[in-house]
């Protein structure tokens, strides 16, 4: 950067602030009001849930469906301890994109949650209850189909590790089908093969073979139904060894898809009763509201734009696209018409049964957030969408004069954030500091690995810890007609050395 463009960084940083807050004004007030707090505080207070007083059935109705889940996976105990958990502090993570638990965003929301849960004196948190999103591709940059890790070798490199090539091209992770010994078996010959060219040192073979014996390479994981489960059964593992050089016990990680949730409840409380999920599904007399009010809201659809669907997508056979759905009568049918599927009870359960249909973000946040008045954390984006489609949801019942839903709907909290502020660094090259990822967690962590990241959320504020983020929120929030060349050299290093947040971040672990 040449002198004259260090001179006005601060006044360029001001600008790209300002350009993101303009589209984002959920963060802005989020920024406003607890940007000063320290990240700790601040996550100490997910805890604090405006429960509506009139909707305990409801929520027998989602504990039923939790319990049915969480047994099938970890057993009696654990999912007693969730239920317990869950009817004292109703709320759950959806920030997370279903996959391994190692990608930096989602490792830095979950470790948050943990530290707050561990700063409470109550013994009930002892879950960290997460609902992931799994329709998103398998290519998607979280890498939902592999690990990740840095390499001990110069500049400390990413690398990863896949249970699927990057030629797998099912539509959905959400579809993905259980990986078997084969998949494993390549992956050993991978990282030994990886040993052999030097590219991973033979410490970082020998942990991270050990470590898919231990955890990946069971029989009883290749007998899943799906990868899914396997990777909620398997996070369950992976992430109670993130600080074990610390000694630390960390509170379980229950990581449930979304959409196998929102399935479970239409399928068995809204298809065949009374309620207004059932309305929003089936009676025609909605749909110019659904239409009209959440018309291009992220997540929801746009008929203008021709983006995101109407409360589905369709995945039917051989399909290797998801597929928009609009509603044409008592149809739900693609663009070209292709398919086409009636909107009868019978035919949506079996449909969704078969993983035909698979709930929108925005059915998925009717049901879970607005019907059922569960608090979800998200990130930066979530708080926004979430908050317009709460808004809408609130605007068409009070049209069709829905009194009570107005009143549960009104008491969501949609603008609560766990994913964006990331402080879990890995230090590398004597100076250098990448972001951690949950394997780097596991290979290079130390005695003081935990106390050294608690200490950087206490030292850390809320805004501190997003503003090395703008630059990537403001490349997503605007299309690139748009984009200034003088906000976009602006880099993260630029913003720390700016903001005095190189002075605070201090790596958790390190890279002999």
């Amino acid at each position: 950067m040449d002198q004259n463009s260090t001179h006005d960084l601060p006044e360029r940083f001001k600008q790209l602030k300002e350009q993101v807050l303009v589209k984002r004004p959920i963060l802005r007030s989020i920024i406003e009001k607890k940007g000063n707090k320290p990240l700790l505080e601040y996550a100490k207070e997910y805890v604090d849930v405006n429960l509506s007083p009139t909707i305990p059935h409801r929520q027998r109705e989602l504990f039923w469906i939790m319990q049915e889940v969480i047994e099938e996976r970890f057993g009696k105990d654990v999912a007693a301890s969730v239920l317990k958990q869950l009817e004292r502090y109703y709320f759950v993570s959806t920030a997370d994109h279903t996959g391994p638990v190692t990608h930096p965003f989602f490792v830095n929301s979950n470790l948050l949650t943990a530290a707050s849960q561990m700063e409470h004196s109550d013994p009930v948190l002892q879950n960290i209850v997460v609902l992931s999103c799994a329709n998103i591709s398998v290519d998607n940059h979280t890498l939902p189909r592999g690990l990740l890790y840095h390499t001990a070798q110069k500049e400390a490199p990413m690398r990863r590790t896949c249970f699927y090539s990057s030629n797998t091209r099912p539509p959905a992770v959400y579809t993905l089908p259980a990986y078997q010994p084969a998949q494993i078996e390549k992956i050993y010959k991978t990282l030994e093969s990886d040993r052999a060219k030097g590219d991973i040192l033979d410490a970082e073979y020998e942990k991270i073979r050990a470590l898919f014996e231990e955890i990946y390479d069971k029989p009883e994981l290749f007998a899943c139904g799906s990868y899914t489960e396997q990777i909620s059964r398997t996070n369950f593992q992976l992430w109670k060894k993130f600080f074990a050089a610390s000694n630390v016990t960390l509170p379980n990680l229950i990581y449930l898809e979304l959409e196998d949730i929102v399935v479970r409840l239409i399928t068995n409380y809204h298809l065949y009763h009374d309620t207004i999920i059932n309305h929003v599904l089936f009676d025609p007399k909605y749909e110019p509201y659904i239409n009209d009010y959440f018309e291009g809201i992220f997540g929801s659809f746009s008929r203008a734009e021709a983006e995101g669907t109407y409360l589905f997508w369709a995945l039917p056979p051989g399909s290797r696209y998801n597929m928009q759905l609009w509603r044409k009568g008592n149809y739900l049918v693609s663009q070209d018409e292709s398919y086409k599927i009636e909107l009868n009870p019978e035919v949506i359960r079996d449909a969704m049964a078969r993983k035909e249909l698979i709930p929108s973000l925005l059915l998925d946040f009717m049901v879970v957030s607005f019907y059922y008045g569960l608090k979800c954390l998200g990130g930066f984006n979530q708080v926004n969408y979430l908050t317009l489609m709460k808004n809408a949801y609130i605007k068409m019942n009070v049209d069709l004069g829905n009194y009570r839903s107005v009143e549960i709907c009104a008491r969501a909290q949609t603008k609560e954030m766990c994913d964006g502020p990331t402080v879990a660094f890995l230090g590398h090259d004597k100076d250098k500091m990448t972001l951690a990822t949950g394997l780097d967690l596991i290979l290079h962590g130390n005695k003081d690995s935990w106390s050294t990241y608690v200490d950087v959320c206490k030292k850390t504020t809320v805004g501190e810890a997003l503003n090395p983020l703008m630059p990537e929120i403001y490349r997503i929030s605007y299309d690139k007609a748009e984009w200034r060349e003088d906000l976009l050299s602006i880099t993260e290093k630029d913003i720390n050395q700016l903001t005095g947040l190189d002075h605070k971040i201090v790596p958790c672990v390190t890279i002999a």
